[in-house]
């Protein structure tokens, strides 16, 4: 890391110079590493991207090793196509480590992707073959990226055409190194929307991994629209573990391509030794297509108003507003909070919705002969039957169980439409991956950890713990109260027997909103993002 001196001040009492020669001009974003600032290298003028990790997470060992790590692999990545890291250290002031990039000018793909909708046949190909090329080199030297995705790859147009930069190494990791987690044990990291199975399974994996995802940002940038819409993290998981890319007509009529779909499809192989071997593989299969008959139209009138929006942090349905009896009004419904680790912090949903339709999607199931693939689960789940395979769906704390049995129903429906001599094989793994995608986001996932837990115990650790609040216990058994009366009543009025269901739910959100940072620490838990912002009446 680079020395920084310990004079560090501010410029006209709004900017602040970082490292001695770094003057921060305007926050670009934020996830769950950290901030990103664009700023300007004093005495030289080069507009630079700053990193920082959170103040709060700059002392933790394992996530400092996460950062370094990060630098170690930006270093490697030399690609023309891959931002540049220039600089590391540490702020004097606030103790933060930080990395210095390159700044890249323009919009990322998911920006271009929802103002335009689906590209042009041949720059939608010249994407692909330049983030493929990035990979390869990438995958030269051993690093997986981990994350591709439409919001890690930045554009820029201009006379020459589009220029593409790849961005974020920032969860890639050294394929030596693989048996070190540096994630938590068990958990996953990457985009729902674009995990290959083997990284939903937290195996693992290698450049593989990284073809999986470039097939299905292709297939978004040819139809606009992504190859998964399930508007749940945990739908779009299963559907990366057992659910075929449709063909491209089926999301852009007009666009019938069916050797892009050949490519796509192979990309997209749920088994990585049925994929593109290489990246290089890839891009090669990719320059030899001829253009589609539809390549000279004008690129395809899908309005962004009228898609299904793109799926990075799936969207929620809209929350239901209704008056208590002191006539505030409080938000009912469901508080969706499914996380998986991005680069070190937590991929979240999480607001407050409707129930209804909100969690899985009923996948659809890839026809299985001898029920191969099993053995992709651990072995307590491969030795389940798939009587207690049902019973352990049936008993998810994730869903409802009037959910839970719908889906294990559907589930049924589905795999009877198969031959009969595959018929039993498709359902038990439609049932395995269910329930594994279950067990990796409750372990993966901290904002989970109400859960995992009895409503018994959650009452009693809301009306004990040292709160943020101070209350009493008479305003926490009121706080309660309110709970039981607005929200889990108004929810089970047509399914009474889910109230254990939601009466958990809603503890485990209301103890971990208001219980203090050393409760939480020592509950292993998470503050979510959403709270239901009672106050005792």
């Amino acid at each position: 890391m680079s020395d920084t001196p310990e004079n560090d001040t501010f410029v006209s009492g709004k900017h602040r110079i970082v490292g001695g020669r770094y003057i921060l001009e305007k926050q670009l974003g934020a996830g769950g590493m950290g901030t990103v600032w664009k700023a300007s290298q004093m005495g030289v003028g080069n507009v630079v991207a700053i990193k920082f990790l959170h103040d709060a997470l700059s002392s933790d060992p394992g996530l400092v090793k996460r950062f370094e790590q990060e630098a170690k692999v930006s270093l490697e990545v030399t690609h023309p196509g891959a931002a540049q890291l220039l600089d590391t250290g540490r702020d004097p002031k606030t103790g933060q480590l930080y990395l210095v990039f390159e700044f890249v000018d323009g919009e990322d793909l998911r920006a271009r992707l929802n103002t335009e909708g689906a590209f042009s046949f041949d720059e939608a190909r010249d994407i692909a073959l330049r983030v493929g090329e990035v990979l390869a080199a990438a995958h030269a030297r051993g690093i997986v990226h981990r994350d591709i995705k439409p919001e890690n790859i930045r554009l820029r147009r201009d006379l020459g055409g589009t220029h593409v930069k790849v961005l974020d190494f920032g969860i890639a990791k050294f394929r030596p190194e693989a048996n070190a987690r540096l994630t938590a044990d068990g958990a996953i990291a990457g985009t729902p929307g674009y995990m290959a199975p083997e990284q939903v399974r937290a195996e693992g994996i290698d450049g593989r991994a990284d073809i999986y995802a470039l097939g299905l940002v292709t297939y978004e940038m040819m139809t606009g629209l992504p190859a998964f819409t399930s508007t749940s993290a945990p739908a779009l998981l299963v559907d990366q573990m057992t659910t075929q890319v449709p063909a491209l007509s089926a999301r852009a009529p007009g666009r019938d391509f069916p050797e892009l779909d050949t490519i796509i499809q192979k990309a997209c192989a749920k088994d990585p030794a049925q994929r593109y071997q290489s990246a290089k593989e890839f891009v090669a299969a990719m320059k030899a297509l001829s253009p589609p008959p539809w390549s000279s139209r004008a690129r395809a009138a899908v309005a962004p108003a009228n898609r299904a929006t793109p799926l990075n942090i799936p969207p929620l349905p809209q929350a239901t507003v209704v008056q208590s009896s002191s006539k505030a009004p409080l938000v009912i419904g469901l508080l969706a909070l499914v996380g998986v680790l991005v680069g070190g912090g937590a991929y979240v949903v999480s607001r407050l919705a409707r129930p209804a339709g909100l969690y899985w999607t009923l996948p659809r199931p890839v026809p299985t002969a001898d029920c191969a693939g099993s053995d992709r689960y651990t072995p307590e789940v491969r030795q389940l039957s798939n009587a207690e395979l049902e019973r352990r769906l049936q008993s998810t704390r994730l869903v409802p169980p009037s959910t839970a049995l719908r889906q294990v129903e559907l589930l049924k429906a589905s795999a009877s439409a198969y031959d009969p001599s595959t018929r039993e094989c498709t359902y038990r793994i439609m049932l395995m991956g269910s329930v594994a995608t279950e067990e990796t986001t409750l372990r993966a996932t901290p904002e989970l950890w109400g859960h995992t837990r009895e409503v018994k115990e959650l009452e009693l650790l809301f009306l004990e713990m040292p709160l943020l609040q101070r209350w009493n216990v008479a305003q926490r058994k009121d706080v309660l109260a309110q709970i039981d009366s607005t929200f889990v009543a108004t929810l089970t009025e047509k399914e009474p027997g889910d109230r254990e269901h939601w009466r958990r739910q809603y503890y485990g959100v209301e103890l971990t909103c208001e219980a203090t940072d050393e409760v939480l620490e020592q509950l292993k838990a998470k503050r979510p993002k959403d709270c239901l912002n009672l106050t005792p009446r």
